[in-house]
């Protein structure tokens, strides 16, 4: 009797095994395909850049994904034409297109010869600070204005990245599972430590639906390890010579955050002359989620004070 029911868990234990891994394999079949079919590939003059567009009319505004990310990470902006490429070693952007901060900010430059773009609003989103900042630095005819959001722009250790890396993504495979299976409650406790704001994401679906597809824009890790790997070197030494810009900076930071501390974006406005710091008292680095609806009338304003949104 003992021996049968051992078998039959044995049998259950392979079956479910089965369909476990035929659900990867269907489900990353579909999701690679999405990645692919949803760029474009330029071969610039700094070399080759993945790229989406989102929106046809309107400014343009470029949008630089976090650490880790992609062209994938770019969300719509009403009004705008968002161009959102794949920093170097994301997805299919070589990493040799551009290692450090003042290199992509050039490679973007390129990116906008190629499509005939003039002049852009740059948004650097977290680990997108630094080359965003350097773009304003480089170009600064070219830069309408430019956006920090929760960015990194001061040296960070790299033990202190590495510590903060989620224990889920260390494969494609853990990460797709703990996703799906942990459910996304699970996955909102465990990155956003304050419950006041997992309940202003958990009862929200809209901004839950939007978290989400954070969480997927970093899979799989496998196509995005190279650039993961090169930000965190990079922003162990970083010097960005912020006081050299000029475009009209807006900066916005939670004072809870703890992967890109808001001492951070305090220094930055002090460094860009004439910086406006907008403060969101109580959030965390799932600001542009839990706190969408401040971030937004933040830029809004600043926009529509420049002229550049109608």
């Amino acid at each position: 009797m003992i021996k049968k029911m051992a078998y039959g868990l044995l049998a259950l234990l392979i079956l479910g095994t089965g369909l476990v891994l035929v659900s990867y394999s269907n489900f990353s079949e579909e999701r690679l395909t999405a990645i692919k079919t949803g760029s474009k590939i330029l071969d610039t003059a700094a070399g080759p850049m993945e790229y989406q567009q989102i929106g046809n009319n309107g400014p343009v505004l470029l949008f630089l994904h976090g650490t880790p990310g992609g062209y994938d990470q770019a969300v719509p902006f009403e009004g705008m034409r968002v161009l959102a490429p794949s920093r170097p070693g994301y997805l299919r952007t070589p990493l040799d297109t551009g290692r450090t901060p003042q290199e992509q900010a050039d490679a973007y430059a390129a990116l906008m010869d190629s499509l005939g773009i003039d002049q852009v609003i740059v948004v650097g989103a977290s680990g997108g600070g630094p080359s965003a900042i350097a773009f304003a630095v480089r170009h600064p005819d070219r830069t309408v204005a430019l956006i920090a959001l929760e960015a990194v722009s001061q040296t960070i250790s790299l033990e202190d990245l590495e510590i903060e890396m989620p224990f889920f993504m260390s494969s494609d495979f853990y990460m797709w599972a703990t996703l799906t299976f942990m459910g996304l409650e699970g996955i909102v406790e465990l990155v956003v430590p304050n419950p006041k704001n997992q309940r202003l994401l958990l009862n929200d679906p809209v901004k839950l639906g939007m978290m989400e597809s954070l969480m997927w824009s970093s899979w799989p890790m496998s196509l995005r390890g190279l650039g993961d790997a090169n930000d965190l070197t990079q922003f162990a030494d970083i010097d960005l010579n912020a006081s050299a810009i000029s475009a009209p900076t807006l900066i916005i930071h939670g004072t809870e955050d703890i992967n890109v501390e808001y001492t951070q974006s305090v220094t930055l406005a002090q460094q860009i002359p004439g910086a406006i710091l907008h403060t969101v008292d109580g959030a965390d680095h799932m600001m542009p989620y839990s706190h969408s609806e401040e971030m937004m009338a933040a830029i809004e304003e600043f926009l529509t004070g420049l002229g550049a949104l109608r």
